[in-house]
């Protein structure tokens, strides 16, 4: 191993570690400004959105129950249809 070079070759390696040190840090700063933008909800705004989901599902509910009574329809006047 050839001496005169090898402290040019950890001088490069600290250099580039510091250097990773430095991306790392500015990694986490960026995570922690996007984890600051994502808090969480307050329960208030949790609870109204809750409820606006359970009427939406009655909703949706009670359109599906239509959907079923109006294809029963239809496959009556089918089958009326086929029969006459």
């Amino acid at each position: 191993m050839d001496h005169a070079t090898h402290p040019t070759d950890t001088a490069a390696l600290l250099a580039e570690v510091d250097a990773l040190l430095e991306q790392a840090a500015a990694t986490d700063g960026r995570v922690d400004a996007l984890l600051d933008g994502w808090a969480p909800r307050s329960t208030a705004d949790t609870g109204a959105a809750l409820r606006r989901l359970q009427r939406t599902a009655r909703h949706c509910a009670r359109l599906t129950v239509l959907v079923e009574r109006q294809q029963a329809a239809l496959a009556a006047q089918l089958d009326a249809i086929e029969a006459g």
